[in-house]
């Protein structure tokens, strides 16, 4: 144990020395989510609240009978009705959002009882364009039930005859977290497994592959640790570096939650604010342990069998792919999933994290989780302890 507590600061610190790989491991990992997430946040933001700027909605509106549509449109505070000479080519050029053509005998339909004919031009491959038509067709929808509204009074009917069934919706979650534990139910499970693939793969390579070409391998061989003290030194600084970055990831993304809100499909981040319970962190947290060990330990065997620094990084670009599986957490429904799901790796470790942020605690999901992950370990050490001590392997240049 002294050897390798030797071995594992040797390793760390060697690790932390190289500024270049400290930004790229942890500097760029935090950064790179709040960098990303709030250029999005801002265009999202640009983009909506312009719908409820006053006059931010520029639209046409050709109106020879002056209706009470028109009138009613003109009156909200978001439009600003502007003169236009070509609707359809103003609309197309983005000079304006939107145009409506009111038919003159319009209010001589709603009041005969009839319906009146408009015409609404818009451009669909807009997206402001496409928002302004969903926003107008909200208040045209309006405008319609005020009408039906005023004919049902004047014939003494009821209005609630229109409206048979009262919809009273409630949830076991109160409004201000369930959409937050649907976002983190769908977002941590994949950032923890993607970070837990891509997280090792560069001090492995470095470890590995790197001391082969810098000629540091062969005099470390020649001291009196040994091979298996060698690995499980080297091993356990991968993991502490795959586990520094995954942190430093889920920290840029918490930091992008709170300031750009808007990119999460969030007015602000209130509905975010939900504490996962001590234990669920904890659980989670070790997950997060033993997914890292599990693809640094894969890592490091690739990365000793490579012959360069170069072909480590092509032969463990496939690794890193296997992490996208963390996207399934995006289609799989924990609470009615096929217990099937418990028996495919990485699969377990998103459906178990997905339960956990949903404030499920299945021991019996929890306790087959680790069953496997204990295995995965083994067989990844087992595998990394033998392709450390073939001498075709480890001079295999």
């Amino acid at each position: 144990m002294n050897i390798i507590s030797i071995v594992y600061r040797k390793e760390l610190k060697d690790i932390l020395r190289d500024k270049k790989t400290v930004i790229a491991a942890i500097l760029i990992p935090f950064l790179i989510y709040p960098i990303i997430f709030g250029f999005m946040g801002k265009g999202i933001k640009d983009s909506t609240e312009f719908l409820d700027k006053e006059g931010g909605i520029e639209m046409a509106l050709m109106d020879e009978g002056d209706s009470s549509l028109s009138k009613f449109l003109k009156s909200h505070p978001s439009i600003d009705i502007k003169e236009s000479d070509d609707i359809m080519e103003d609309v197309k050029s983005g000079k304006l959002l939107l145009g409506i053509e009111i038919s003159k005998d319009f209010d001589g339909n709603i009041n005969a009882d009839s319906s009146g004919d408009i015409n609404i031009i818009y451009d669909n491959s807009s997206q402001k364009s496409n928002m302004v038509m969903g926003f107008v067709d909200g208040l045209i929808n309006e405008y319609s039930t005020t009408v039906v509204a005023q004919r049902l009074k004047a014939r003494d009917i009821d209005t609630n005859i229109l409206t048979p069934i009262n919809m009273i919706v409630t949830s076991p979650d109160k409004d201000d977290s369930g959409f937050g534990k649907l976002i983190l139910s769908m977002m941590l499970p994949m950032m923890l497994i993607i970070f837990a693939a891509s997280g090792p793969i560069a001090s492995a390579v470095d470890l590995g592959a790197g001391e082969k070409e810098r000629g540091t391998l062969e005099p470390l061989l020649t001291t009196q640790s040994s091979r298996t003290s060698l690995l499980w030194g080297k091993f356990l600084a991968i993991t502490t570096m795959g586990i520094a970055t995954s942190l430093a990831f889920i920290g840029g993304l918490g930091l992008s939650m709170k300031t750009s809100p808007e990119a999460f499909g969030m007015i602000d981040d209130t509905s975010l604010s939900l504490a996962l319970e001590p234990r669920a962190l904890i659980i989670i947290g070790l997950i997060t342990i033993f997914l890292t060990m599990v693809f640094g330990a894969l890592a490091l065997s690739i990365s000793i069998y490579a012959r360069s620094f170069k072909e480590a990084q092509t032969y463990l670009t496939p690794l890193s792919f296997i992490g996208m599986l963390g996207f399934t957490s995006y289609f799989i429904e924990p609470k009615t999933m096929s217990k099937a799901f418990l028996h495919i790796p990485i699969i377990n470790a998103v459906v178990i994290i997905k339960e956990l942020t949903l404030g499920i605690f299945n021991i019996a999901h929890i306790a087959i989780l680790f069953l496997w992950m204990l295995i995965y370990i083994v067989i990844a050490i087992s595998f990394a302890r033998y392709m450390f001590t073939r001498e075709s392997v480890i001079f295999r240049t």
